[in-house]
């Protein structure tokens, strides 16, 4: 009797599993982020009654001994290597989510994505909201795993799901495919990869996964990146299914929820068209963004982050994306150009704007990270120990940089400056206009409007 035929893989999916098998970048959720808006909700409470007050390493034991008192919890609020394993926790989650900053150094914040879902009506629809705007990679997870892969997974996930006979994707599919894409233009590729396995007799399938299981990495307690992301998948799933655009199917996979598509039908499209990847300097640029329910993972917010930091590079290659001409791109990079010129000026000559308010200005930083957006210069007056947020215009509206300034101002009061003491404002402009004086006269925040133009010229010799 002959022998049944061995199984070989055809080359392009030996091609397939060598690159699976050496490719560590996956879309990774840190362990423990399966969370509900009911179980949540309560622990950010009590979280709340601790905002602006010690420092979150100081807080952690009454932290935790208030959910008791609550009957929130039963944990030890005590823990011999300092800080109780709950409150490490969820402080993860919340920062994951983006409803809190909790650091060790720093008190701890409610964002207003975390006052919005404390007050709204509908929490689970906020969770929801945050999910459509977090991004694979971002500076709140420290892990390896996902430095490579640059984009959104929920309108990533989305528009594979909505492209795929059945509108979802098994464990496997999600193991081998989804979880491996880098940046949305992967779409299609991944879209493709699926039906062709779709395609393969079971058996074929099985030697596939079989084969990018033996891969064997060196260094890997997991011994494979096909165990290591089976093993995280049940966590990244249920974080994307806080999103009410998909959920967890009876088999493990991901699927379209009912009626979603609906919902969600401009939404798809138009992060096709607008969205964007933001690479974020630090941790707290992060969470000003995702903090904020108002903001969107578009192109604009892109190039606003980069030239309110800056980043000359990545604000001229985000406008590239919507210039209409090589004019407009130019007369773009001389305006950002210039802004950072004015901005490297003006933190080694502090005294050109202390002159024009009667104040003797130290820097304490430039960029400087608050959870509310970046502070262009961050001073203090040596006189008076108060401190002058200095804020370029750079090309933002009157209203935008105003409201920018009057938050920053906020933060400081709340966060730095001591009781009572009171926070000073200067936005630095090339000409002051009536739309900003309007803004400040809006206000009943002090703020100072300074005009302030470098002459840069050359001639020939």
């Amino acid at each position: 009797m002959a022998k049944p035929k061995k199984l070989v893989l055809p080359k392009e999916w030996r091609t397939f599993a060598n690159r699976y098998g050496a490719d560590r970048a996956y879309w990774y959720v840190p362990k423990g982020l399966a969370v509900t808006a009911d179980a949540l909700k309560p622990r950010l409470e009590v979280l709340k009654e601790f905002e602006h007050g010690k420092a979150w390493r100081d807080c952690q034991q009454a932290f935790i001994q208030r959910l008791n008192e609550k009957g929130i919890s039963e944990a030890e609020a005590e823990w011999e290597e300092g800080g109780a394993p709950l409150a490490r926790m969820l402080k993860q989650v919340f920062v994951m989510l983006g409803l809190a900053w909790v650091d060790s150094d720093d008190r701890v914040e409610i964002t207003p994505a975390g006052d919005k879902f404390l007050t709204d009506n509908d929490p689970g629809g906020v969770l929801s909201d945050q999910m459509s705007r977090y991004q694979f990679t971002n500076p709140s997870v420290a892990s390896n795993a996902h430095k490579a892969i640059t984009l959104h997974p929920i309108p990533f996930i989305g528009e594979v799901l909505r492209s795929i006979e059945g509108q979802s994707v098994t464990a496997n599919e999600y193991i081998l495919f989804v979880s491996r894409a880098k940046t949305f233009a992967d779409v299609d590729s991944i879209i493709e990869h699926i039906q062709a396995f779709r395609e393969l007799s079971e058996a074929m399938r099985q030697l596939i996964v079989d084969t990018c299981d033996a891969y064997k990495l060196p260094g890997i307690r997991r011994s494979s990146i096909y165990n290591t992301i089976r093993l995280d998948r049940s966590y990244a799933l249920k974080m994307f299914a806080l999103s009410r655009l998909v959920q967890i199917n009876e088999d493990g996979g991901l699927g379209i929820r009912k009626g979603a598509l609906k919902h969600y039908r401009s939404y798809l499209p138009d992060y096709g068209r607008d969205g964007a990847y933001i690479e974020f300097a630090n941790e707290k640029d992060w969470i000003a963004y995702f903090g904020d329910p108002n903001a969107s993972p578009t192109i604009d917010t892109a190039l606003e982050y980069y030239v309110n930091k800056g980043d000359v590079a990545a604000a001229i290659a985000t406008e590239k994306k919507t210039a209409k001409s090589a004019k407009e791109l130019a007369d773009f990079q001389d305006m950002i150009v210039s802004e950072k010129a004015v901005e490297d000026y003006l933190e080694n000559h502090l005294d050109v704007i202390g002159q024009r308010i009667d104040r003797k200005l130290k820097l304490v930083g430039r960029q400087y990270s608050t959870t509310v957006g970046p502070i262009d210069l961050l001073t203090v007056d040596t006189k008076t120990g108060e401190y002058v947020i200095i804020e370029l215009k750079k090309g933002r509206s009157a209203d935008k940089v105003y409201g920018q300034c009057s938050r920053y101002m906020g933060w400081i009061r709340k966060n730095l400056a001591k009781d009572g003491e009171k926070v000073h404002g200067v936005i630095v402009a090339r000409e002051i206009d009536d739309k900003l004086k309007a803004a400040r006269d809006a206000h009943d925040t002090k703020v100072d409007l300074i005009e302030f133009e470098m002459k840069i010229g050359a001639k020939a010799v």
